[in-house]
């Protein structure tokens, strides 16, 4: 039988261990619940920051290729773009000079000077595959004459009255964000 002073230990090891394991676990709920507001505030900052990298990298993407589809149907002017030279992201002021369209199968873009003057268009064909969105450049006028049976990819979103658009790959070369036209 184990002396008094044995008992004691047990008890006083025992306890000790459970004193440690409930200060242990308390810690770690305290640094989760930090970690998880500090990604929340992180999260609004890039929203606020750069929305076309928030919506497109950390929103969900539309139930179907076909409601998608359906979302980006119509006439967008963009709002918004990542320069490539700062890497911040700009929101355009008016005129909006750069035009999108989308139909169910085609796309076309045109973009004009403050006197309506036409820079360049494109226009063709695209594919969706999820979120994957790939264009056929197949006409072209002015700059983009350069990319004519180029098939460019991006990673896309629409959330409500804009449309997000992220090339695809590691290092997006472009970042838009377009809001719809008035009907």
């Amino acid at each position: 039988m184990p002396s008094e002073k044995t008992r004691t230990a047990i008890i006083v090891g025992v306890l000790a261990v459970v004193v440690i394991l409930v200060f242990g676990g308390l810690t770690l709920f305290i640094l989760k619940i930090r970690a998880v507001a500090a990604q929340k505030q992180a999260l609004e900052e890039l929203k606020q920051d750069n929305p076309v990298e928030y919506y497109v990298l950390h929103t969900p993407a539309a139930a179907n290729d076909d409601d998608l589809r359906n979302e980006m149907v119509g006439t967008w002017y963009l709002v918004g773009t990542k320069s490539r030279s700062t890497g911040i992201f700009i929101t355009l002021i008016s005129p909006q000079n750069y035009h999108k369209t989308f139909t169910l199968t085609n796309w076309a873009i045109a973009t004009y000077d403050n006197n309506s003057n036409l820079l360049y268009s494109a226009g063709g064909r695209y594919t969706l595959q999820g979120d994957l969105y790939t264009e056929s450049i197949e006409e072209a006028t002015g700059q983009m004459t350069q990319y004519l049976g180029a098939h460019p990819r991006f990673r896309i979103r629409v959330v409500g009255d804009k449309y997000y658009q992220m090339g695809a790959g590691r290092n997006p070369s472009i970042e838009e964000m377009w809001q719809r036209a008035d009907e």
